[in-house]
């Protein structure tokens, strides 16, 4: 059974992070587009909170929130705005698999981690067509005391600055999930910018061609590592960037509703006209049973972290990106012309909402119209 009944820690961090997205991230969304970052202040304010930084104490961090708890950071912070929110989120992603599965030499990094907001990390996970975990190309492959590393990643945030850059790919020998920690300024790493994306631009994305040859030490969790753990931790990432989209289709319809409320057309709102009211009535239905799978899913990884839960992580993940890019395109279609200009945030809400589909979408796995 689906328990919806969030606890404390989940009600007081959504609070936070819906109030951080209302009064911070939000008015900033325009000015973090334009300029291809999230404006400093912005950030160190959303640093100082401690929300995109789950790092133990012992670290010099603030803690761990829960895995649902990380779900109502994410969807919140994609109410405020999905650029600064991934931004923040795929950073943080790199300190929740370091912090849960490194060794401890690769757990000391995290200090500066969790104390330096000029830091950016990341995860190069995505590798476009909606691959899970176990489809992935890159190869991760242990050879005497060495790993190499092969393939390429694409959507990797902060690609030319991260510090580290984890790299999820595939053990060829095993087909077991592995990742490598790998410094700034590695050999063999490739950066491929990607100026003009569709959106999301304050994460800094590019392409990641990797020939890298490193110490076995840089494996993640080194040789032992359990690939069932890290498996876990990689589907439950997937899980929180389909959050981040839920939270934006949130907002969007929200704000669509407003506008519908007072727009007035043959002498009354259209709001009150079912071609519009319908839409966003439907789109609030798909937003509620998106974050009620994504929450089902999440605590079915938890509580069995070896399980296979690859079928259901690529379901809950491509219907919350579908259900996203339906609101959002809801959205600007209920301002009309106006929804397509950037005197309103729908725009970028869409063209967000589109860039994060692309990354992690599979309509084979779960086609949108199947779901309707």
């Amino acid at each position: 059974m689906i328990d919806l009944e969030p606890d404390e820690e989940q009600v007081e961090i959504a609070a936070l992070a819906r109030s951080i997205a209302d009064e911070l991230v939000a008015p900033s969304a325009r000015d973090a587009e334009y300029a291809a970052a999230v404006p400093d202040d912005v950030w160190l304010k959303v640093f100082e909170t401690g929300l995109v930084m789950p790092v133990a104490e012992e670290h010099g961090g603030g803690g761990v929130p829960g895995p649902l708890a990380l779900l109502a950071i994410a969807e919140n912070l994609g109410h405020g705005d999905p650029g600064i929110a991934s931004a923040a989120l795929w950073h943080a992603h790199a300190a929740l698999l370091v912090g849960a599965h490194g060794t401890a030499e690769q757990r000391s990094a995290l200090t500066r981690l969790a104390t330096d907001p000029g830091a950016r990390s990341a995860v190069a996970l995505y590798e476009g067509f909606g691959r899970g975990p176990a489809e992935l190309a890159t190869s991760v492959a242990v050879e005497g005391d060495q790993v190499r590393v092969r393939g390429r990643k694409v959507g990797v945030p902060f690609a030319a600055s991260a510090d580290p850059l984890v790299v999820v790919g595939t053990d060829p020998a095993t087909g077991a999930v592995r990742a490598v920690v790998l410094p700034h300024g590695t050999a063999g790493v490739t950066v491929v910018a990607n100026p003009g994306s569709l959106a999301l631009d304050a994460t800094q994305l590019g392409a990641v061609d990797l020939d890298v040859t490193v110490p076995v030490s840089a494996l993640l969790g080194g040789p032992d590592a359990d690939p069932a753990g890290l498996l876990a931790t990689v589907q439950r990432l997937r899980l929180l960037t389909a959050s981040t989209a839920v939270g934006t289709a949130l907002r969007a319809v929200e704000y669509a509703g407003q506008y519908a409320t007072g727009r007035i057309a043959f002498g009354r709102p259209i709001a009150s006209y079912q071609g519009v009211s319908f839409p966003l009535a439907e789109a609030m239905m798909r937003i509620e049973a998106a974050r009620a799978e994504l929450v089902d899913v999440t605590n079915a990884v938890v509580a069995d972290p070896g399980g296979d839960h690859g079928t259901a992580v690529g379901q809950a993940v491509s219907y919350a990106l579908a259900v996203a890019v339906q609101a959002t395109r809801d959205g600007v279609q209920t301002l009309g012309g106006h929804g397509f200009i950037k005197d309103h945030p729908v725009e970028l809400w869409y063209r967000s909402a589109a860039t994060l589909s692309a990354l992690d979408f599979d309509p084979l796995r779960d086609p949108f119209q199947a779901r309707l």
